[in-house]
């Protein structure tokens, strides 16, 4: 098991992405062109910043985190990913805030020009759109600059073409991470970008995630306010319904089905073990190593691992040979999700 947790920022408006005012050393540098890249092209993921990425992530030359504008009445703030102020909002603070697609201009920040020739290939994996959706405003960058584009790739002997992969994930927060952890581990081991990103595309089929929001009637609020009818079932669950007096904390999930609610547990802990528990069993019943999982929490990832039923599951990944990550949620995360949640993700490939 690998346990990450977040750096805590020694100064954000340095560390990260900031506004178009820094200075332009500070931006991402034009690199070297490696003669490489004619035999095998440079592959870059594109997560945005409600992915529940690391810091290691963060500082993997193979992944970019775009931002995300958070909006409360009056005021917004960009949202910076792993570095990112709002880690340090309570839950007070967070309750009213929204989510919410870049503007083109702070896309253009990150991505152009140096990350257009840097990379040849960039595979956009994003969140479930219900939520968020970063595709329209990247396509719409890379169209704006397309020739400019191809002139400074083909000055500097690239390939003139910037390939831009759209690949859904079909989750958020710990499951959107963990697809990118696949993907970045495809891309260092010299697979071609074109075959990583066509991989990509199949992720969502094998991805399980499981949301336990420590407080619902926060995360009905954030659910509500996206007004998109896919997100109902969700709704429904964080709703607490009379017949649901008793079983106050619902299990939220997301997988190849869509989103749904299943099960109910009398409290946030008793929720936690229920999750571990049809982990554990999915991953006994695989009986097969290549699994990966992904525990994201907003909280003390220590106490966490005092639990006991932690020490079953973490045993479990052992026995099974899976691979086992243990992070921080991402503000965006926590927005959605409500303050001191958890989600869980479980990626079981395919059987031959």
């Amino acid at each position: 098991m690998v346990i990450e947790t977040q750096q805590p920022p020694k100064n954000d408006y340095l560390l990260g992405f900031a506004s178009t005012q820094q200075h332009r050393e500070q931006r991402e540098s034009l690199l070297p062109v490696d003669p490489a890249r004619a035999m095998l092209p440079f592959g870059v993921v594109l997560v945005d910043a409600s992915a529940d990425v690391s810091s290691s992530m963060a500082d993997d030359p193979r992944l970019r985190v775009l931002p995300l504008a958070v909006r409360w009445p009056g005021r917004s703030l960009v949202d910076k990913g792993v570095r990112s102020r709002l880690r340090h909002l309570g839950r007070e603070a967070l309750r009213g805030a929204r989510v919410a697609a870049p503007g083109v201009d702070s896309l253009e920040y990150r991505l152009y020009p140096p990350l257009a020739v840097n990379a040849d290939w960039l595979i956009h994996l994003g969140t479930r759109r219900e939520l968020v959706d970063v595709a329209q405003p990247l396509q719409e960058l890379l169209h704006t600059h397309g020739d400019e584009i191809r002139d400074m790739r083909r000055q500097r002997g690239l390939d003139e073409q910037l390939h831009l992969v759209l690949a859904e994930s079909g989750s958020l927060l710990a499951g959107t991470a963990l697809q990118a952890r696949l993907l970045l581990r495809m891309l260092h081991a010299r697979i071609p970008p074109a075959e990583v990103a066509r991989r990509a595309q199949g992720l969502r089929e094998h991805t399980s995630l499981w949301l336990l929001p420590q407080h619902p009637g926060d995360t009905l609020e954030s659910l509500q306010r996206l007004d998109d009818p896919a997100l109902a079932p969700w709704q429904q669950a964080c709703a607490r319904p009379l017949r649901h007096l008793l079983r106050r904390s619902p299990v939220l999930q997301v997988d190849a089905r869509g989103m749904f609610c299943d099960h109910r547990a009398k409290s946030w802990r008793a929720s936690v073990s229920l999750v571990f528990e049809q982990v554990s069993q999915s991953l006994r019943e695989r009986n097969a190593p290549g699994a990966w999982l992904q525990l994201s929490l907003d909280g003390s990832l220590r106490e966490l691992q005092a639990w006991p039923e932690f020490e079953a599951l973490r045993k479990q990944a052992a026995a099974s040979q899976a691979t086992m990550h243990l992070t921080h949620m991402s503000p965006a995360g926590r927005i959605w999700a409500s303050a001191g949640s958890l989600s869980v993700a479980l990626y079981l490939p395919p059987t031959s």
